[in-house]
C-alpha cells in the first residue's frame, strides 16, 4: 500500500456521501418542504424527485472522485471539494487518537471508517474517511501513530495485557445503566414533533387531552401507564447498552491502549498513554451495592462527548481495580482511601440539596391538589446531602492527588501532579466564616479543558495541596 501517494476511498463512500448530503438538504429545507406539501403540490414534488435523486447521485460520484488523502512530510493531507477545492493538512504531532469504526454500511461490504482526532479541534473528528478496507485503515493508523511507514514489531506484542467484558458484567452494566432518562426524553421529543409532520392529526394534543382525562379519578390507570412507560424505556436502555458495549475488548500494547466494542457498529479506539490526563473511577448509585465500578479517562482529545466520559473499562469489580490500574495505567495506580472533609462543611452539602426540594414542594402544594405529598422529597434530598458530605474527600501521594466527590454517583479522580495544568483555591462569604475553601484542579482536555472541584476543604489542607503542586512545578522546571 502506497500511503504516501494520493488514495481514494472505497466506492461505497459514494453511498455515505449521498446519504449525508441528502440528510443535510432535508434538514435545511424541511420547513419549506412542509409548506410546499401543505399547499397540495404533491404532483410537482413527485415529478421533480427523480431528477433530484440523479443530481445528488452525480454529485456524490464527483465528490468521491475528488476526495483523496495521503501522507507527506510527517503530515496527513486531505483534498476534497467539487466546486471549491479544499485542502487540509494535519501534522503528526497534533494527532491524538485514531478511531476505527464499522457501521452497518461498512460491515455489509467488509469495510471500516477512520476518524482522526486532534487536540482542540472541536467536538467532531477533524479528519474522517468514510469507507476504507481494514488493511488500509490499519496501515494508516500505524503510520500516524509511529511517524513511520511501517511499524516495527517488538517483544511488546508478546507481553500485551488484555481485558474483556464478560457476559455477566455486560448484563449487569445494561441492567444498572442510567440511560433510562435519556430514552424517556427522546420518546417525549419524538411524540411532541409528530404534529410537525402530520399537522392534520394533532397527535400530541390528543395525547395531552387523553392524559388530562385520565387524571380525573383514575389514579391506578395513571400509575399503570407510568410503570409501562418506565418498563419500555428501561428495556430500550438495556438493549442500547448491550449493543454499544458488546464484545468489549481492551489491550495495552507498548505506550498505547486499544479498545474495541459494539455489536452492530464495531468501534476501535487507540489512546496513547501520554495523552491521558486523569483517571475517573465512577461508582454508580445502582452499581455501588454490587461492588462494581466504571473506569473513565480524561484525555487530550476533541471528540469525547459529555456523559460518555471516554470509557476505559465499563464495569469492573472494585476489588480488581488496583490490579487493573497497575497493569494498564501504572502511572495512575493509587488506593481510593480518602481523608474526609471537616464537620463544619456538612451544612453546605445538606442545604444545597434541601433548598431546591423545599422550593419544589412549596410550589406543588400551592398549585396541585395533592401537592403537599411532595414534601416527601425532603427525605431523599437530605439523604443525598449526607452521602455527598460523607463520600467527599482527598488523598495525596508523592506525585499523585486523589479527589473524591458525589453528585448522584461517587467519582474518584486520580491526578498525577505533572498532568495538572493549574490549581486554584477560592472561597465565598460563607466558607470564609468557617475557614473553608473550594479546591479547583484544571486539566488539559478537549477544547475548553476539564476542571475538577472539591468544595468544603479545610483552608490549611488546601494550602498544603497548593504547596505540594508548586513544589512539583519547581522540580519540573529544574530538570
Amino acid at each position: 500500500m502506497k500511503m504516501y501517494e494520493p488514495q481514494r476511498l472505497h466506492p461505497v463512500a459514494i453511498i455515505s456521501f449521498f446519504v449525508r448530503n441528502l440528510y443535510n438538504l432535508i434538514q435545511a429545507a424541511l420547513p419549506l418542504l412542509l409548506v410546499f406539501l401543505a399547499g397540495g403540490n404533491h404532483k410537482w414534488l413527485l415529478a421533480a424527485l427523480p431528477f433530484l435523486l440523479i443530481i445528488f447521485i452525480a454529485y456524490g460520484v464527483l465528490y468521491w472522485l475528488r476526495y483523496v488523502f495521503y501522507v507527506h512530510e510527517q503530515e496527513l493531507r486531505l483534498e476534497f471539494g467539487v466546486l471549491v477545492r479544499k485542502k487540509r493538512y494535519i501534522p503528526f504531532e497534533r494527532i491524538q487518537t485514531v478511531q476505527i469504526t464499522a457501521g452497518v454500511l461498512q460491515r455489509l461490504f467488509g469495510l471500516v471508517k477512520v476518524e482522526v482526532e486532534t487536540a482542540g479541534g472541536g467536538k467532531k473528528a477533524e479528519f474522517v474517511l468514510a469507507a476504507l478496507s481494514r488493511e488500509k485503515a490499519e496501515e494508516l493508523r500505524r503510520i500516524l501513530q509511529t511517524g513511520q511507514k511501517v511499524l516495527s514489531h517488538t517483544d511488546e506484542e508478546n507481553t500485551a495485557i488484555e481485558y474483556n467484558l464478560s457476559t455477566r458484567a455486560l448484563l449487569l452494566l445494561a441492567t444498572t445503566s442510567n440511560g433510562i432518562g435519556v430514552v424517556i426524553s427522546a420518546m417525549l421529543v419524538f411524540f411532541s414533533q409528530l404534529d410537525d409532520f402530520f399537522t392534520s392529526l394533532h397527535i400530541w394534543n390528543k395525547m395531552i387531552d387523553y392524559a388530562e382525562s385520565l387524571a380525573v379519578g383514575k389514579v391506578s390507570l395513571i400509575i399503570s401507564a407510568v410503570l409501562v412507560l418506565l418498563l419500555v424505556a428501561w428495556l430500550l436502555s438495556l438493549l442500547g447498552t448491550i449493543i454499544k458495549y458488546g464484545n468489549f475488548h481492551l489491550t495495552r500494547e507498548g505506550q498505547s491502549i486499544k479498545i474495541s466494542h459494539g455489536l452492530l457498529e464495531k468501534q476501535q479506539l487507540t489512546i496513547p498513554i501520554k495523552r491521558i490526563q486523569a483517571i475517573k473511577v465512577v461508582e454508580g448509585l445502582l452499581r455501588q451495592p454490587f461492588g462494581m465500578v466504571s473506569i473513565q479517562v480524561v484525555s487530550i482529545s476533541n471528540t469525547g462527548k459529555k456523559g460518555e466520559g471516554n470509557v476505559l473499562f465499563p464495569l469492573l469489580p472494585k476489588d480488581q481495580l488496583m490490579r487493573f490500574l497497575e497493569e494498564t495505567v501504572p502511572e495512575f495506580a493509587m488506593p481510593l482511601q480518602v481523608q474526609g472533609l471537616p464537620l463544619r462543611s456538612r451544612p453546605r452539602y445538606l442545604w444545597i440539596n434541601i433548598i431546591p426540594a423545599l422550593v419544589i414542594a412549596i410550589g406543588c402544594t400551592i398549585f396541585l391538589p395533592w401537592g403537599y405529598l411532595s414534601f416527601l422529597l425532603l427525605l431523599p434530598a437530605t439523604w443525598l446531602g449526607v452521602c455527598q458530605y460523607r463520600d467527599a474527600g482527598w488523598n495525596m501521594e508523592e506525585d499523585k492527588l486523589l479527589l473524591r466527590s458525589r453528585a448522584i454517583g461517587r467519582i474518584s479522580t486520580i491526578l498525577p501532579r505533572r498532568r495538572i495544568q493549574s490549581l486554584d483555591i477560592s472561597r465565598n462569604f460563607f466558607q470564609e466564616r468557617r475557614d473553608l475553601t473550594t479546591l479547583g484542579v484544571a486539566l488539559a482536555s478537549g477544547t475548553l479543558g476539564t476542571k475538577i472541584m472539591l468544595r468544603g476543604m479545610d483552608k490549611e489542607i488546601s494550602s498544603l495541596i497548593l504547596h505540594w503542586f508548586k513544589l512539583g512545578t519547581m522540580l519540573h522546571k529544574t530538570k
